[in-house]
């Protein structure tokens, strides 16, 4: 009898340890999945990279109003969580990028530049509410056309006779889909050179390369604007180098405001003329433009006139004198990198480490006025603004503009 009891305790024991160790074995393998699910979530979320300019974007509980508004569609709660996380993050992350243009803006106009103002631009009128939405229609119908130099122009001096005959676009000439694409270092590890290379036309600035980067930023380039110090200092190689054969070019070079042409061209900023002869000489197929100086102003004053605030009383930047050269040409614009994405760093440009946080949000040119112009634009949604890393802008022949 005794001994049926002990074998009948040993069996019970057995039975009570074998069901507590299955239950904490359950307990162990399910917080085990919820901490694979969490990591996963922070990684996607949250990785932070080197050199990279984040933003506090918040934690996501289930006190968030977001969050309780919710509508699970799906069975798995966990990732509609983390959905969640995201569209929060890009909303965080577009708040702080469009603060940020406000507040640069909003610095200009309060005199940090005051005493900035080298080319004697005098006060314009500017817009008296907020950014214009309808401003792509307003240059459309009432600003003066993208204007180069031409052997038409009262120029007395010896580059006239090395002006190309042919424009840079034939009047009829027009386009499906461009790209402008920016030098800016959030195009690393972008993998838009595929698509950048699908457009019809491809717009490029400076001495920016493609080869050893085409999975980001393509290998099709239409058109390169440059600035007169890459046609004038040494270490562009402007002369010889092949990154400016084959293909439109477009320089400019500002005068002072009041300035006559004539007198611009005796005295310009950087001395680009002989380099300019030199190339069209070795290349007189080339269909090679300059700017005319007065344009750069025209397009200011549009600029501010948009603008409800002071803007920097400095040229436009190459990005929107490309902008404003296309919308006439093309039924789409999409700008690569001008609104910066999620990849935001300090660096400059995605082709070297040079680090300076102003190449984003500007302090000579009034990069943030044209920023905030270009969103107020767009027609993607935040996912392709901030996280894939373009704007589209509709050209003048998309338009639906109200009389």
């Amino acid at each position: 009898m005794r001994s049926i009891a002990i074998t009948v305790w040993f069996f019970l024991n057995v039975l009570l340890l074998g069901t507590v160790g299955y239950m904490v074995l359950i307990w162990i393998q399910h917080w085990r999945r919820v901490a694979i699910k969490n990591r996963q979530m922070n990684e996607i979320t949250y990785t932070r990279q080197p050199n990279v300019e984040y933003y506090d974007q918040g934690d996501v509980t289930t006190e968030d109003p977001m969050y309780k508004s919710k509508i699970f569609l799906s069975n798995n709660i966990e990732d509609d969580i983390l959905e969640k996380a995201k569209q929060i993050r890009l909303f965080n992350f577009k708040n702080k990028i469009t603060s940020r243009l406000r507040q640069v803006v909003m610095k200009e106009s309060s005199g940090y530049l005051k005493d900035a103002n080298p080319y004697n631009v005098p006060n314009k009128p500017q817009a008296t509410n907020g950014v214009q939405k309808n401003w792509v229609c307003d240059m459309a119908t009432g600003f003066d056309t993208f204007r180069t130099l031409d052997r038409q122009d009262d120029l007395d001096h010896p580059i006239m006779d090395y002006l190309p005959d042919e424009p840079l676009f034939d009047d009829d000439q027009s386009f499906n889909t461009c790209a402008i694409v920016s030098n800016a270092a959030t195009l690393r590890n972008s993998n838009l050179g595929y698509f950048i290379d699908s457009h019809d036309l491809v717009l490029r600035f400076n001495n920016a390369p493609t080869v050893g980067y085409e999975r980001d930023v393509g290998s099709k380039t239409t058109v390169r604007i440059l600035n007169s110090q890459v046609v004038t200092k040494p270490q562009f190689e402007f002369v010889t180098s092949p990154l400016y054969k084959r293909l439109k070019l477009l320089m400019w070079d500002p005068s002072n405001y009041s300035s006559t042409v004539n007198e611009w061209i005796q005295s310009p900023e950087h001395k680009f003329v002989n380099n300019y002869v030199a190339f069209r000489k070795l290349n007189p197929e080339s269909n090679f433009h300059i700017i005319h100086p007065q344009y750069l102003w025209y397009l200011w004053e549009f600029l501010q006139s948009h603008t409800a605030a002071r803007i920097s009383k400095n040229p436009p930047t190459s990005g929107f004198l490309g902008l404003a050269m296309l919308l006439p040409q093309c039924a789409v614009v999409n700008m690569f990198e001008f609104i910066p994405s999620e990849r935001l760093t300090h660096r400059c440009h995605y082709y070297h480490e040079k680090v300076d946080p102003t190449c984003t949000f500007g302090i000579w040119h009034p990069l943030a006025a044209e920023k905030l112009l270009m969103l107020a634009a767009n027609t993607m949604p935040d996912q392709t603004v901030f996280n894939t890393g373009y704007v589209s802008i509709p050209g003048y022949k998309s338009l639906q503009c109200n009389p």
